[in-house]
């Protein structure tokens, strides 16, 4: 388990609507993510989960209420690009590598936004590519590779920047059972050993229940929270 050090989530009464309002998105969430912590968000379809993520990331803004990651209040944050680039790694079902580039290429992708030499750059993702076990496929594109293989990638990725929270979005979703668990178990080991804050989306019950903590979100709130 993580050491929980401080705050690194804070939400308040956070709400957020689309197509003129008619869509409650978020309905006044409260949440609190302590430094360190593995977090699980679980909730039907339309319950919120996705666009709460994409809160915490800063892919989206709020229409009202308090957001405070890593220190930074995001509603008032204009260096949004800045925050996501040096804090945040984010995992997705499907992987978004891109398929003109090598593994290795998608993996510094995000690196070019630090000012780093390509040294760097590529000694970085190379040691990446190791910890995740694909090391081997550094000069492979995403259509060479299985689809566990890709996911790893797709992770590499995410910490390239050493980010100090991981924002996972059903990483496991179109994966085996066999590769579902290599991921998680992939990601689980950063978490534990970096003390990076994970926080995932699933359907998946198997999944859930390896986390700290379960979140529950319905109709944009969060109705329960399991330890």
């Amino acid at each position: 388990m993580g050491v929980c050090m401080s705050k690194i989530v804070e939400i308040e009464n956070l709400t957020k609507s689309y197509e003129k309002d008619s869509v409650k998105a978020l309905n006044g969430i409260n949440l609190t993510i302590e430094e360190g912590e593995f977090i699980a968000i679980m909730g039907p379809s339309g319950s919120g989960k996705s666009t709460l993520l994409n809160m915490i990331g800063a892919l989206d803004k709020a229409d009202d209420g308090k957001i405070i990651v890593d220190g930074h209040d995001l509603r008032v944050k204009k260096d949004l690009s800045d925050f996501r680039s040096e804090t945040i790694g984010f995992v997705f079902q499907l992987h978004n590598l891109l398929p003109m580039l090598s593994s290795l290429e998608n993996v510094e992708l995000p690196t070019y936004e630090l000012r780093i030499s390509s040294d760097e750059r590529r000694k970085r993702a190379l040691k990446l590519l190791e910890n995740v076990g694909v090391e081997d496929k550094a000069k492979f594109s995403p259509n060479k590779l299985s689809g566990g293989e890709r996911q790893r990638v797709a992770v590499a990725r995410a910490l390239v920047n050493h980010p100090s929270i991981i924002l996972a979005d059903e990483p496991t979703g179109s994966l085996d059972s066999d590769n579902s668990q290599k991921i998680l178990q992939i990601l689980k080991d950063l978490h534990q050993q970096k003390n990076i804050t994970l926080i995932i989306i699933t359907h998946d019950p198997n999944v859930a229940k390896q986390a700290e903590r379960i979140i529950n979100i319905l109709d944009g709130k969060v109705v329960e929270a399991l330890v």
